[in-house]
C-alpha cells in the first residue's frame, strides 16, 4: 500500500527582528530550502509564511515571491493562512481575528491563485472555541500536533488521518503533526527517517503528516551545514521522489482523500514543551519530577500526553509585562475600529505578533528589541486612530490590565503613560511621542524573575554542532551563574521606597531584602485635571511608615512630576526609583550623567549627590532629565537578565535602574520632575 506523506513547513520572523538577522535566515534557510524544493517537483507540500516575513520578502526579495508563485501555479506548493502577523489567535477579539485571517488569505490568494483552505495555528495554541473563531474565514482545516489528538482520547495509530471537531456546530478538520517525525527530521539520518516512513507504509497507515518549523532547515544551530553542506535535504527530497511506496501530497489533498474521523474534542493545548514553559518556576520542578517518573515507568508513549503542564494564557500571569502589553492592545481596539483607518489597523495587527508575549527556549519576551517593536506598533496604531478621531489628549481610568486595581492611562501628542494605582502610583508604560518620529518606548523594562532553568546555568561556554530545542543548553559566556538575580519588585518608574537605617546602597545594588516599596491604601486614589495636566494622588503605606503621593502628567508638554511626603520611622529615608529601557548598556550613545560628573555608559554602576540627572539615548534620539529642588543621593545600575535562547544561556540588558534618596528623616518631602525629550 502506498503511503500518503504530507508536509507543512512554517516560516516566521518576528516583528522588530534585526534586518541582518532576517537576511541571514533568508540566505541560510528560506532561499536554499525553496531552491531544493524547486529541483524536486515530485515533492508536494504546504508552506506557511507569517505576514511579518512575507512583508519583508516582498520588500527585500520580490524574486522569491515570484518563484513561490510559480511553484503554487504548478501545484507543488499549497500556501496556508494564519493571523496576519502571527498572533496567538484565541486571546484577541473574535471579530478582529476573523478580519485579519481573511485579509491575510486575500494576500496569499494573490500569490497562489486560490483562497487558502488550511491554517497554521500559531505555536499550536489551541482552545476549544477555535472552530467558531474561524467561522466565515474560509479555513477548512488547522495544523495541530498529534499531542492535541491524544488529549482528545485518540491512540497514536488513530492520529494518522484527519479528524473533525466542532464548536457550536461549526466544523473544522485537524491534521496532527507526528512527534516521531518532528524529532527525527532533520536530526536523524535520511535512511532512518525513510525507515520510519516505510514501517508506516507496511502497516497500512493512511497518512504520515509532518508539520514543523522551516527554520529547522538552516537557522537552528548547525542545521545549515547539515542540510546543505552535508546534503541531508537533497538526499531526503530525492528519497521521497524515488520511493515508489510513498506519495507526497499537500495537506488539503490529505483532507480530501482520507475520510475524517470524529467528532473529537481537544482541550486547551499546545505542543508539550509549551505546556512546561508556561508553568511557574516552582511548578516546573514538580512537573519535571512527575514527567521523569512516568518516563521511568515506561509510560512515555500512550500516557505521556496527559502530563500536560500549563495553559498558554498563564504567561500573562507569570509576566505582568506581557499582560500589560496584551491588555493595552485590547484596550486600543475600540479606537482603532472606530477610526476606520487602514494604517491604524495594520499597526494594530503587527502589535499582536506573539513572540514578545511569552518565553520558552527562544528569547521572546526577554529580548528588548522585540518588546520595543510591538510597543511601537501599538503606539503607531493609536496615533493613527486618534489623529483620525481628533480626540487627543485621552485620559482613561479603569482596570485596564485586569489585575483588580485601576490604572490611569494618559495619551497626548507628546507622551503615553500608564499610572498603576495598585502598585504605589508607579508608572510602567512611558513612551515619548513626536509628530513625524517613531515612538520611543522608554518604560518597557523587564523585571528579572526566577526561572526554573536558572539552576542549570553553568559557566561552560556553548559548543558547536547540531542542536534541537530539546538538547541541554550551555552558557554563551563565562561567569553567568553568578549573574542570576531576582528583582525584589517590578522594575517600573516613580516607585516610592522606604530605606531603613544601614547600608541601603549595598542592599539596593544587590537587590536584597530590607528595602520596602510603598503601596496605595485602597479608597484613597483621586484623579483631577485642569486642562494642562492630569494629577493622580493617593495615600501610601509600607512596613516602616506612611506617605502621601501626587503624580502630575503634562497634557501639553511631556513632563511628569512626582511629589511624595514621607512619614517614616526614625533613621529611615524616603526614595524614588526610576527604571528606563535604553535597549543596551554597552553602546557609547546610551549614557547617564549625575550632576556635574562625567556621563557614564548606561550599563555601568555609579552615582553621587546631585539635583540633576541626565539620561540620553543617542540612537533613538530621546532622553530624560530628572531634577529636584534639593540635593539627593543618586545611585544607578544596569538590569541584566540571565535567560535562555536558541544559542544557550545568555546575558541580556533589560534596562537602567536609578534610585534617588533623601537624607534620613522622619518627615520629609521628595520632589522630582522628569522632562522627556525626543528629537
Amino acid at each position: 500500500m502506498q503511503l500518503r506523506f504530507a508536509m507543512c513547513l512554517h516560516n516566521h520572523q518576528p516583528v522588530g527582528n534585526f534586518d541582518d538577522v532576517v537576511e541571514k535566515a533568508f540566505q541560510d534557510c528560506y532561499l536554499p530550502l525553496l531552491e531544493h524544493l524547486g529541483r524536486h517537483p515530485g515533492v508536494r507540500l504546504g508552506l506557511h509564511y507569517s505576514g511579518c516575513l512575507m512583508d519583508w520578502m516582498e520588500a527585500k526579495h520580490p524574486e522569491y515571491i515570484s518563484r513561490l508563485r510559480d511553484m503554487c501555479s504548478r501545484g507543488q506548493v499549497e500556501l496556508l493562512t494564519s493571523g496576519f502577523y502571527e498572533p496567538i489567535l484565541p486571546i484577541f477579539p473574535r471579530s478582529d481575528v476573523k478580519r485579519q485571517v481573511k485579509a491575510f488569505s486575500a494576500k496569499l490568494a494573490r500569490i497562489s491563485g486560490g483562497t487558502p483552505r488550511g491554517l497554521w495555528l500559531t505555536e499550536r495554541v489551541w482552545e476549544p472555541s477555535m472552530p467558531s473563531i474561524l467561522e466565515g474565514t474560509g479555513v477548512e482545516y488547522a495544523v495541530v500536533d498529534d499531542n492535541h489528538l491524544a488529549l482528545a482520547g485518540l491512540s497514536p495509530g488513530d492520529c494518522r488521518r484527519p479528524w473533525l471537531t466542532e464548536d457550536s456546530g461549526v466544523p473544522l478538520r485537524l491534521l496532527g503533526s507526528m512527534k516521531l517525525l518532528r524529532y527525527a527530521i532533520p536530526f536523524h539520518g535520511v535512511r532512518d527517517v525513510m525507515s520510519m516512513l516505510k514501517e508506516m507504509a507496511e502497516r497500512g497507515d493512511p497518512l504520515a503528516f509532518y508539520g514543523d518549523d522551516g527554520e529547522k532547515f538552516g537557522v537552528w544551530p548547525g542545521t545549515r551545514d547539515l542540510c546543505y553542506e552535508h546534503g541531508w535535504l537533497e538526499e531526503f527530497l530525492s528519497s521521497l521522489e524515488h520511493a515508489e511506496w510513498i506519495r507526497c501530497i499537500t495537506p488539503s489533498e490529505a483532507c480530501d482523500e482520507i475520510p475524517a474521523g470524529g467528532p473529537v474534542y481537544v482541550p486547551t493545548a499546545s505542543y508539550p514543551e509549551m505546556g512546561e514553559w508556561t508553568l511557574p518556576a516552582g511548578a516546573r520542578g514538580e512537573y519535571g519530577r512527575v514527567a521523569s517518573a512516568v518516563s521511568s515507568a515506561g509510560g512515555e508513549g500512550a500516557s505521556f500526553p496527559f502530563i500536560r503542564g500549563g495553559f498558554w494564557r498563564n504567561f500573562l500571569t507569570r509576566y505582568p509585562e506581557a499582560n500589560e502589553l496584551h491588555k493595552r492592545v485590547l484596550h486600543s481596539y475600540a479606537s482603532v475600529v472606530e477610526s476606520r483607518s487602514a494604517d491604524a489597523m495594520r499597526h494594530y495587527w503587527r502589535s499582536q505578533c506573539n513572540c514578545s508575549y511569552w518565553h520558552g527556549v527562544f528569547g521572546g519576551l526577554y529580548l528588548p528589541h522585540l518588546r520595543e517593536a510591538v510597543w511601537i506598533e501599538l503606539h503607531e496604531a493609536e496615533r493613527a486612530a486618534h489623529e483620525r478621531l481628533g480626540d487627543l489628549p485621552v485620559v482613561h481610568r479603569g482596570d485596564i490590565d485586569s489585575d483588580g486595581s485601576e490604572e490611569i492611562l494618559v495619551i497626548t501628542p507628546r507622551l503615553s503613560a500608564l499610572v498603576r494605582t495598585g502598585d504605589g502610583l508607579s508608572i510602567s508604560e512611558l513612551t515619548a511621542l513626536a509628530p513625524g518620529r517613531p515612538p520611543v518606548p522608554l518604560g518597557h523594562v523587564l523585571t528579572r524573575r526566577a526561572e526554573a532553568y536558572h539552576s542549570l546555568v553553568s559557566d561552560a561556554p556553548a559548543g558547536d554542532g547540531v542542536r534541537t530545542i530539546h538538547d541541554t543548553l550551555t552558557s554563551t559566556e563565562a561567569g553567568l551563574a553568578s549573574r542570576v538575580v531576582t528583582d525584589p519588585w517590578r522594575r517600573v518608574s516613580f516607585r516610592s521606597l522606604a530605606l531603613p537605617p544601614g547600608d541601603w546602597k549595598g542592599r539596593w545594588l544587590a537587590c536584597s531584602s530590607g528595602l520596602h516599596a510603598f503601596r496605595c491604601i485602597p479608597g484613597t486614589v483621586a484623579l483631577e485635571s485642569d486642562g494642562d495636566a492630569v494629577a493622580v494622588s493617593a495615600r501610601l503605606e509600607a512596613p516602616c511608615g506612611m506617605a502621601s503621593k501626587r503624580i502630575v502628567i503634562g497634557l501639553a508638554e511631556p513632563f511628569i512630576e512626582c511629589r511624595t511626603s514621607f512619614d517614616l520611622e526614625s533613621g529611615s529615608a524616603g526614595a524614588c526609583e526610576v527604571c528606563l529601557n535604553l535597549l543596551t548598556g554597552s553602546e557609547p550613545d546610551r549614557s547617564i550623567k549625575t550632576g556635574s560628573a562625567r556621563a557614564l555608559p548606561a550599563g555601568s554602576r555609579g552615582g553621587g549627590r546631585a539635583a540633576r540627572i541626565e539620561i540620553r539615548d543617542g540612537w533613538r534620539r530621546a532622553g530624560a532629565v530628572i531634577t529636584s529642588p534639593r540635593m539627593l543621593e543618586a545611585l544607578h545600575m544596569p538590569l541584566e537578565s540571565v535567560n535562555r535562547s536558541e544559542r544557550g544561556y545568555e546575558r541580556v540588558h533589560q534596562g537602567l535602574a536609578l534610585v534617588m534618596a533623601q537624607e534620613p528623616g522622619a518627615r520629609s518631602e521628595l520632589v522630582l520632575r522628569m522632562e522627556i525629550s525626543i528629537s
